[in-house]
C-alpha cells in the first residue's frame, strides 16, 4: 500500500510539476516539533541535482529517531534573553523562537545548555545569536553581523553570500571568536520521494567557511585557526518547518544525514490524524474535510505545488468540521496548513 501511495504521488506531481517558492511561512513557529530519522548518507549521490529533478529515496533505511522542538523565547533561561527578548534596546535581535543547540568545549572554555535563537520575516531566515552557560555563568551572545541562513523569497537559481561572527570572553582566562562566510546556491528543484511521503522541493547547497580566533590571557598570546569546510545539502518543502532531507559534510566527510519522519503514518486509510489535525479523505477528489481538535480559533490555508494560496478560511472552536470544495482545483499535490495559537502544522494533500 505504501509503495502504491508513493507511486501515485510521484505520478500526480509529474503531471502538475512546478517550481515552488520557500518563504517565511515555511519556517518553524513556537511549539512545532520536527521529527527525523538518521540514515547512511553514503546512499545519496549529492552531485545529482538540477531543474525538474526526481530524487527517488523511497528505499532509505531509517536509523536513529531524533526530534527538534521550537520553543518560545520566554521559556528559555531568563539571563539568556537579554538580547533576544528586548525589543526596546535590541529590536533587530528579537527572536521568534529558540531551539536547543549543541554544547561546545575548547581548552578551558565550556559552553553548556545552549539555545540558538531564530527569527523569520518576509526578507529571510536568521540566527541572531545564542545563549549558553559559559564556564558556569549564564551568558547571552549576539551574532554580529547576524547569520542570514536564507533569503526570502527563495527560488531556484538564487545565490547569495553573507558573513556573520560571534565572540565569547571569559575575563582573566580567554577570548573565543568565530567568523563565518555562508554561500548559498539553490541548485535544484523537483520531486523528492521519501519512505513515507513525496514532496515538491527546492534544494539548497550551502558552503560554510569558518575561522576561530583564540586568545589565552594567561599566556598573553592568541592564534587563528581555519576550520575544515562544511557543506550542507538541504531539501525544502512547503510548510514543513525544516528541511525534509539534510546531509552535512565537513572536510568532505558526511557527519550528519537525516530525513523527515512521520511516526504512526496511516497513508492509504480513509482518515489521517496527526497531532489533533484531521484531514480526510486523502487522496481526495471533490472535497476534503479538515478539523482541529484544539479549542482555539484556527486558520486553514491551502496551497498548490507552486506555493500559491488557493484557499483560506478561519475556523472557530465551535466548528466541528470544515468542508473544502476541491472541484475547481487541478489534480496534483497540495499543502494544507493549519495555524492557531499553538503554532503551525502542515499536511500534504493529493487531489485526484
Amino acid at each position: 500500500m505504501k509503495n502504491t501511495f508513493l507511486l501515485l504521488g510521484l505520478l500526480l506531481s509529474s503531471t502538475a510539476q512546478a517550481q515552488i517558492t520557500i518563504g517565511e511561512l515555511d519556517m518553524p513557529s513556537p511549539g512545532d516539533t520536527m521529527r527525523f530519522r538518521s540514515f547512511d548518507g553514503q546512499t545519496i549521490a549529492l552531485d545529482q541535482t538540477g531543474p525538474d529533478h526526481v530524487w527517488d529515496l523511497g528505499d532509505l533505511t531509517p536509523l536513529e529517531e531524533v526530534a527538534d522542538t521550537a520553543v518560545t523565547v520566554g521559556s528559555t533561561p531568563f539571563l539568556y534573553q537579554f538580547f533576544f527578548n528586548n525589543g526596546f534596546l535590541y529590536p533587530q535581535y528579537v527572536a521568534d523562537y529558540a531551539m536547543k543547540g549543541p554544547s561546545l568545549g575548547f581548552q578551558a572554555l565550556s559552553l553548556q545548555d545552549v539555545y540558538d535563537y531564530y527569527r523569520a520575516d518576509a526578507d529571510g531566515f536568521r540566527n541572531v545569536g545564542f545563549g549558553a552557560t559559559v564556564n558556569g555563568l549564564p551568558t547571552s551572545v549576539r551574532r554580529d553581523p547576524i547569520d542570514r541562513i536564507l533569503n526570502f523569497p527563495l527560488d531556484f537559481g538564487d545565490s547569495d553570500v553573507s558573513t556573520s561572527a560571534f565572540n565569547v570572553s571569559v575575563p582573566t582566562l580567554l577570548y573565543f571568536g568565530q567568523d563565518q562566510v555562508r554561500t548559498n546556491t539553490v541548485d535544484g528543484w523537483g520531486t523528492l520521494v521519501l519512505p513515507s511521503r513525496t514532496f515538491d522541493v527546492l534544494r539548497v547547497r550551502t558552503v560554510l567557511e569558518r575561522t576561530d580566533t583564540i586568545f589565552i590571557e594567561q599566556f598573553g598570546f592568541g592564534f587563528r585557526l581555519p576550520e575544515p569546510e562544511t557543506v550542507e545539502y538541504k531539501w525544502y518543502a512547503l510548510g514543513m518547518d525544516a528541511p525534509v532531507l539534510q546531509v552535512i559534510t565537513t572536510g568532505g566527510i558526511i557527519v550528519s544525514a537525516r530525513f523527515f519522519h512521520e511516526p504512526d503514518i496511516t497513508t492509504g486509510l480513509a482518515m489521517q490524524e496527526r497531532e489533533n489535525f484531521l484531514l480526510y479523505p486523502n487522496p481526495a477528489n471533490a472535497e476534503v474535510f479538515i478539523r482541529s481538535e484544539r479549542a482555539t480559533d484556527s486558520r486553514i490555508v491551502l496551497r498548490d505545488a507552486a506555493g500559491r494560496e488557493v484557499f483560506q478560511r478561519t475556523s472557530a472552536p465551535s466548528t466541528a468540521l470544515l468542508r473544502v470544495d476541491l472541484s475547481g482545483l487541478a489534480s496534483g499535490i497540495y499543502s494544507v496548513q493549519l495555524i492557531d495559537t499553538h503554532g503551525s502544522r502542515t499536511q500534504g494533500l493529493i487531489v485526484e
